[in-house]
């Protein structure tokens, strides 16, 4: 065993790499590749230029800072200001918002009069959790869904990084060039005594068909279903410098979602309320602490869902029956210099469509630092998954120069569908089967329990680190890249009659990535992120959050 892990060391120094250990053997060698096929990218510092618009958005979003002292420009201080502003938005006479104070958007917070009700339509009562509430500060202020409809170029910000709270924006594909910047987002979440997280859909953000969209230096805790989740052909989207995620804490603010719920359900498990169905009676009767109960509910599980569903392989039908082009392979996705804190999964996951992930930064340590401590929650905790990647029903995903601290899995799924259908009904399972999903890490860096290691999802064939949680097929799709898939004859399918054979699909390898990016170099991402990824972390005025371009002018 010395022997064998001196000549690990010798073969780190020998090729300026550090050690992995993968199924047993010891694995060491120079990265094979380190750019994903078909991109261009420029390695540079940090500078302002990174507040730029990029990926996908940059190709449909426009700069509207020239609205600056027009009537289009509306800042509100009230709920009730911002309700008439998206009203107004939708015909046309906003075109900025401007959140100058905190507004809590819950339902019961808002107590509209019938006649508000007439008249703000986009705005309803998400519904109760099924369980009832155990967040006594939703339970006060109830949580609302927010639709934005018909509505063609639409920035809403806030100079300060205001808090909007108890509200899921919903953007329906009526929407299109919509920016949302400078925001932090709360007050949708509250302890699941089941531990299963399908209690209720509380999600603050849900891309519902709208194209063009970029969402930029904002903050989103956690919530009890997503934190971002595109739905229904939404393409063009851009999610940039923002944080997702909190840290454990066993010490959190006295008005956090967090602090309310645990100390409600605290006060059941004293009154003897509860039995040993209770995921909190299960971990304060093993021993937890109410307070490390409070850090091991900071973590968040479903972060980026892409495609709400199997059955959207081709045009969307509403409830309403109409039929909406296309489905889930029109999805195109950014994820660039965010920063994820304690979350589960699907970071992203893609059904059928394409994403793009560079300089992200995620980090699990403080959520696997109470597993590892606490025994309790050990045991009845369910929030253990650390997954990131996961491309399915043939979508492609490619991260780039990302660091990955305690993701057990950065890469999850497999090759070719039909090896992971645990989760399809059987109709689906049946007509995927034999599509390609395509997952690719390059020039990232992963620490895990497992070891470390810096390089390319590539590397030795696919076994390496970055691939613990993916199963391969043939390992067709190495070094064969698709941007983009195309199930065949798809445009002269019905959804409402669909085929009974499988899908065969086309796949686009000459297709490039259409537009340029920049990248952090890899030893700068933490810090960088730490600095400036969330809301409030850059201070510009209005006409500078309006901007879409920083590039210094020669």
């Amino acid at each position: 065993m010395k022997f064998k892990r001196a000549l690990i060391w010798l073969l780190v120094i020998s090729f300026f790499t550090t050690s992995l250990l993968f199924g047993g053997n010891a694995l060491v060698s120079a990265a094979e590749i380190d750019s994903i096929p078909n991109t261009t990218r420029n390695f540079k510092n940090y500078d302002n230029s990174y507040l730029s618009v990029t990926g996908y958005a940059s190709l449909g979003v426009n700069d509207r800072s020239h609205y600056i002292d027009t009537t289009y420009y509306r800042q509100v201080k009230t709920e009730r200001e911002f309700l008439q502003a998206i009203l107004d938005a939708g015909n046309g006479s906003v075109k900025v918002i401007e959140v100058a104070k905190d507004l809590n958007l819950g339902w019961k917070a808002l107590n509209l009069t019938s006649e508000e009700t007439k008249k703000y339509r986009f705005i309803r009562n998400y519904r109760n959790p099924m369980n009832g509430f155990t967040n006594p500060n939703l339970a006060s202020s109830g949580v609302s869904q927010l639709d934005i409809n018909n509505v063609d170029g639409l920035t809403i910000f806030s100079k300060k990084g205001k808090t909007i709270r108890s509200a899921e924006f919903k953007l329906q594909n009526s929407t299109n060039n919509i920016v949302i910047r400078n925001l932090n987002f709360d007050g949708m979440w509250q302890w699941d005594d089941t531990g299963k997280h399908k209690e209720v859909g509380w999600t603050f953000i849900k891309i519902n068909g709208a194209n063009n969209v970029w969402i930029d230096h904002c903050k989103f805790s956690i919530a009890a279903d997503g934190l971002i989740d595109t739905e229904n052909g939404g393409s063009n989207i851009t999610i940039s410098w923002s944080e997702f995620g909190l840290p454990a804490n066993e010490n959190p603010p006295e008005d956090s979602d967090i602090y309310q719920s645990i100390q409600y359900m605290e006060g059941k498990y004293a009154s003897n309320e509860l039995n040993s169905d209770s995921v909190y009676f299960n971990m304060r009767n093993g021993g937890a602490t109410k307070e490390q109960i409070m850090a091991y509910a900071a973590y968040h599980s479903k972060v980026h869902l892409n495609g709400s569903g199997d059955k959207d392989y081709v045009n969307y039908v509403s409830s309403s029956g109409n039929e909406i082009k296309d489905g889930s392979q029109r999805i195109r996705l950014t994820l660039a210099y965010n920063r994820y804190t304690n979350i589960g999964q699907r970071i992203p996951m893609i059904r059928q469509g394409t994403g793009h992930m560079y300089n992200c930064y995620l980090d699990n340590s403080t959520h696997d630092d109470v597993l590892e401590n606490v025994s309790a929650i050990a045991e009845y905790g369910t929030d253990t998954l650390s997954r990131a990647l996961n491309a399915r029903n043939g979508a492609s995903i490619a991260a780039d120069t990302c660091v990955f601290h305690d993701i057990n899995e950065p890469i999850t799924g497999s090759e070719i569908q039909g090896l992971d259908t645990q989760n399809m009904d059987e109709q689906w399972a049946e007509l995927f089967q034999s599509a390609y999903n395509r997952n690719l890490i390059v020039n990232s860096h992963i620490t895990n329990k497992y070891g470390t290691y810096t390089g390319s999802s590539w590397d030795y064939n696919g076994e390496n680190l970055f691939n613990k949680g993916f199963t391969w097929y043939d390992k067709s799709t190495i070094g064969n890249w698709a941007w983009s898939s195309h199930i065949v004859g798809s445009e002269n399918m019905s959804k409402m009659n669909p085929p009974t054979d499988p899908f065969t699909f086309q796949y686009n390898y000459d297709e490039e990535i259409p537009y340029t990016y920049n990248v952090l170099p890899l030893n700068t991402v933490v810090a960088t992120l730490t600095n400036y990824a969330g809301a409030n972390k850059v201070n510009m005025s209005p006409i500078g959050w309006l901007k879409t371009d920083y590039t210094p002018k020669k």
